[in-house]
């Protein structure tokens, strides 16, 4: 499966009612070969998709059924939670523990990225009887210098990983456990610095799989490509709407400009808001 056929299938099937379903079917389908290919730029929102759409919903669970379905190959019985609200993306359990986990995706477009974003103490809380929590996202959208997000991680023991490094454990396990991976964080003094972080899940990683940094780097290098690769399908996108938008009359980008500011919705809403206050009696 590869990632031009898996943005289109999203959004043929993203406002059916069983879109999760259809979709979890046809990541089934995916070999652990394509699946680690798919790791590599899931992370990375499609600008094609608007924003808060079904598409981009349906995306955020694309995510969480890849990571599902990598944990099932990493030993890791899981499944990802249907039901939104307070509670984690995933559930797992080995033999010995369990893990709730999130899976995050990111638009390339969107530079300011705050800890609330990440939801590190939300975890904490979603582990509840769990042994473990865990947060993947792309490598390059967490902080790299100092973040709060780190702090609370070793504090909580909340485990940060990157898709690569996930990547990296789904090629390189057999039947070893990676129990060791969700200590990493509780085992260091909390600290907020990114780079001290970073070096021991790069430690942590190498020696569960008895393999060598420069192994690991080239897998790093990977996620360059795949970026960069991504970052074009972007940037073709959003010239193709400078274009397109170029071409408008004016009474057709005064409507699209009502329409993209959901202004006609927003009318709607205070008028319901108004009629709610009209109606409320509180004596």
């Amino acid at each position: 499966m590869i990632r031009t056929h898996i943005v289109s299938f999203v959004e043929s099937i993203a406002k059916q009612e069983n879109a999760f379903d259809i979709l979890e079917e046809e990541v089934d389908k995916t070999s652990k070969d394509d699946l680690g290919k798919e790791l590599l730029s899931c992370g990375i929102i499609p600008e094609r998709y608007g924003h808060d759409s079904s598409e981009e919903k349906l995306w955020a669970k694309y995510c969480d059924i890849l990571l599902n379905k990598t944990f099932n190959h990493l030993n890791i019985r899981s499944e990802v939670i249907r039901v939104r609200g307070d509670s984690a993306d995933i559930r797992g359990a080995a033999d010995d523990y369990s893990v709730v986990a999130d899976a995050k995706a990111f638009r390339l477009s969107r530079t300011a990225k705050n800890q609330k974003d990440f939801k590190v103490t939300a975890l904490d809380d979603w582990r509840r009887g769990d042994t473990y929590a865990c947060l993947v996202a792309p490598l390059y959208q967490f902080p790299n210098r100092s973040s709060q997000i780190y702090l609370q991680a070793e504090e909580k023991n909340v485990t940060l990983l990157s898709y690569v490094h996930i990547k990296y454990l789904l090629d390189h396990i057999t039947d070893e456990s990676i129990e060791p991976v969700w200590n990493i964080a509780g085992a260091l003094n909390p600290s907020k610095k990114a780079r001290r972080y970073w070096e021991a899940v790069d430690d942590n990683v190498v020696a569960i799989t008895n393999t060598s940094f420069e192994e690991l780097h080239r897998y790093k290098q990977m996620v360059t490509q795949a970026a960069k690769v991504v970052g074009e399908e972007g940037i073709l996108y959003w010239e193709s709407m400078k274009r397109e938008y170029q071409l408008l009359t004016k009474e057709e980008a005064i409507k699209k400009l009502i329409q993209s500011e959901k202004i006609d919705q927003k009318i709607e809403v205070i008028r319901k808001a108004i009629d709610k206050v009209n109606q409320s009696h509180y004596g």
